[in-house]
């Protein structure tokens, strides 16, 4: 889950300090535990300033699972954790954090979920970006882009999401699905009366014709060189150089 801008977001946007660089690793839960428990407090602390204060996602059940996956994003030196992300598989629909999060309100997201696990199933949650990231240009859906981009490479070929409205706003670039034969026409409330999250669903290689070409560009790229693709973004601060590293 993550949440929009508002005034004193846009303030703090504006005094966030200026990066140059930033290393995107994508590695197994169970290599790094502090990594592991550095991005579950970071993702807390975000949706707590927004007043979500429990969610699935925030289980440590997945530390130290060799099928869990964590996408960090590090300042160059390494020190701190400026975003995060985790693709999470299952061997049954309570596996997941959305189905623990929203099964229970429509059996169908059981059903679902059920219905994909044989083919190759992750899930993708706990995403989070910092203040300093989003003033570089740098949003989540770049650790989007890289989940998706890792799905070859785990043999994944289903990825879903419960999503935020802020979030909501990348499946058309990324040629993700809204999953409408759940809840109400796709939308369940949560995690509070004022919020509604979506499932969506992308299929790889079934939807890449959906995605921008920019965003397909950079999947090849990291496809062919996993631990060695360089690129960058600008934003209000100036330019960001990014490092990618994905060792599965």
């Amino acid at each position: 889950m993550s949440s929009s801008l508002n005034k004193p977001s846009v303030e703090r946007l504006r005094q966030a300090e200026a990066i140059d660089e930033a290393i995107v690793m994508v590695s197994r839960a169970n290599q790094d535990l502090g990594l592991c428990k550095r991005l579950l407090e970071g993702h807390k602390r975000v949706l707590e300033a927004y007043g979500i204060k429990n969610l699935s996602s925030f289980r440590t059940d997945w530390f130290r699972r060799d099928d869990v996956l964590v996408i960090a994003v590090l300042s160059g030196d390494g020190e701190r954790v400026l975003a995060g992300a985790r693709l999470q598989p299952g061997l049954v629909a309570n596996d997941f954090p959305l189905y623990q999060a929203v099964g229970l309100k429509d059996p169908e997201v059981g059903n679902f979920l059920e219905r994909i696990i044989p083919e190759g199933a992750y899930e993708m949650n706990a995403l989070w970006n910092s203040i300093e990231l989003a003033g570089m240009g740098m949003g989540s859906e770049f650790l989007i882009q890289v989940a998706m981009a890792a799905m070859p490479l785990i043999e994944a070929k289903h990825l879903v999401a419960l999503t935020s409205p802020v979030t909501r706003r990348w499946r058309e670039k990324h040629g993700w699905h809204l999953c409408s034969e759940l809840g109400d026409e796709g939308y369940f409330v949560y995690p509070k009366d004022t919020l509604k999250a979506t499932v969506e669903h992308y299929v790889h290689p079934d939807y890449e014709a959906h995605v921008a070409p920019e965003v397909l560009d950079l999947m090849t790229s990291i496809r062919r060189r996993p631990a060695g693709v360089t690129t960058h973004v600008h934003g209000a601060k100036g330019q960001l150089n990014i490092r990618l590293n994905l060792t599965l």
